[in-house]
């Protein structure tokens, strides 16, 4: 019953979940290895959000605002792992984490486990793009040779910067610009569907390159 409500997010997270698996699952980097648990969280998360909003028909805020630390806590160990070959990361990933961290326990005694954390999600975006906008100056800096097509550190940040960057900016500006009262034929307003449609390409391309990257960690990386 569920399966025929599957969106295209959560195929691209399967197949990552997928590729994870079968690229990372020996891999001697307990970081890298990391990311098949991150992956399982996230499609457990998604199908038990999209049951929840389905088929109990109920608020499903509750659960995303738990899945939050994990989606805080895996890509802020990877980014700190990737940071840490060029300098020490630690003060920069625990300030983030901080500041995030601080703003979400604000938000939840505000508005409790039942209220999104709209402004914990974008405070942490705009830390992971940091993040990766650090890591690209990194690597222009240092003098040794990469090839960035076969790269898996550069590809998972560039997953990431993608669809961090994206969502963002999606959140932050699109629902301003677009007329709220521009209403399609089901019932949804225009602002509404062009941001679900946004989402969902960054949410693709997010995963594209992550699971590129996790081949690349396994087959193309020397």
């Amino acid at each position: 019953m569920l399966l025929k409500h599957l969106t295209p997010i959560i195929d691209a997270e399967l197949i990552c979940l997928g590729v994870a698996i079968v690229c990372l699952f020996k891999n001697k980097s307990k970081v890298w290895r990391s990311m098949i648990l991150f992956m399982l969280i996230t499609c457990l998360t998604e199908l038990g959000g999209l049951y929840i909003r389905r088929v109990l028909n109920q608020g499903n805020d509750w659960l995303y605002n738990i899945y939050t630390i994990f989606e805080l806590g895996f890509p802020s160990l990877m980014f700190a792992h990737l940071l840490g070959k060029y300098r020490n990361s630690k003060p920069l990933i625990l300030t983030g984490l901080a500041v995030t961290i601080f703003i979400y326990i604000i938000e939840l005694l505000g508005y409790h486990i039942l209220g999104a954390q709209d402004l914990a999600i974008s405070v942490m975006s705009v830390c992971f793009v940091v993040y990766s906008l650090v890591y690209y100056y990194l690597i222009i800096k240092d003098e040794t040779y990469i090839n960035l097509k076969f790269s898996a550190a550069f590809w998972w940040v560039s997953g990431a910067l993608f669809y961090y960057f994206g969502s963002t900016a999606n959140n932050l500006f699109f629902k301003i610009i677009f007329e709220q009262n521009q209403v399609t034929k089901g019932g949804v307003s225009a602002a509404s569907l062009l941001s679900y449609n946004i989402s969902t390409a960054l949410n693709i391309m997010m995963y594209v390159c992550w699971s590129y990257s996790f081949i690349c960690k396994k087959w193309l990386t020397k």
